[in-house]
């Protein structure tokens, strides 16, 4: 790496994602960028599909990648957690270990932090390249097109109200892209141990005042047939949950 350039650290959360992830760490890792260097690092919950086996095999090929092993699954909170803490470079990501976002996208979510705009950048799935809404981002085929338009609507109002409570006009709470100065998560203490750390990181930065700026991103959406482990009921109350929580909660306990 090279110390005049900044470093991007992506953590990559794996737990049973034998059939993509293989495919995801080869794009991260042969992603080339003017703007930063890669640090990569992946944490993996001892899968049950073979995904360990798989990572550790790709990393003897790659040393430059570093592994976090955990010796069982605790949700992926947990995981991206201890990614965080491990992660040394300027900027961090979230790069789920699916195929659902591009990691073509890292340029220009990494640079308004570089410009210095933001310490902070969300990549919108409901954004479009240009800026207009797209609020049916999940398509999925068969009898699972009822649970995506049951999804979707079900995202928008967990939106508005994440955005009636915390003062915002965010289109994409929610996303996994969050892209952050490392030196905000020095300010805070995660304790999410499932999927909503996805929404506990926006919760308490925007506290602590840092209202991150959107960029539109593609997004490819995967049912729970083929995979997506979020479950609409379970998670939701979890973030609703979580959303409130934070709101309310006094800053020094953030």
């Amino acid at each position: 790496m090279k110390k005049n350039k900044t470093i991007l650290s992506v953590v990559t959360p794996v737990f049973n994602e034998s059939n993509t992830v293989i495919e995801l760490l080869n794009r991260v890792y042969n992603l080339k960028s003017d703007l930063f260097e890669k640090e990569m690092i992946v944490i993996e919950s001892n899968s049950t599909d073979g995904s360990r086996k798989l990572v550790q095999n790709f990393i003897k090929k790659h040393p430059s990648i570093r592994l976090l092993l955990e010796s069982k699954p605790r949700g992926k909170s947990s995981a991206v957690r201890k990614g965080i803490k491990a992660a040394k470079g300027d900027i961090i990501i979230i790069q789920d270990a699916d195929l659902e976002y591009d990691v073509n996208d890292y340029d220009k979510l990494v640079r308004p932090i570089i410009k210095g705009q933001t310490a902070f950048v969300l990549g919108s799935r409901h954004l479009r390249e240009d800026h207009s809404f797209n609020w049916q981002i999940r398509k999925f085929k068969g009898l699972e097109i009822i649970l995506a338009y049951i999804m979707n609507i079900g995202a928008q109002i967990m939106d508005l109200f994440f955005n009636v409570l915390y003062g915002t006009h965010l289109t994409d709470p929610h996303t996994m892209f969050k892209v952050f100065k490392r030196d905000l998560v020095k300010q805070i203490h995660l304790e999410g141990e499932f999927f909503e750390l996805d929404v506990e990181l926006v919760s308490k930065f925007i506290r602590l005042g840092y209202i991150p700026i959107e960029v539109p991103i593609k997004y490819n959406s995967r049912s729970p047939h083929e995979g997506k482990k979020v479950r609409f009921l379970r998670d939701g109350i979890r973030m609703i949950k979580t959303i409130i929580k934070y709101r309310f909660l006094d800053k020094k306990y953030l």
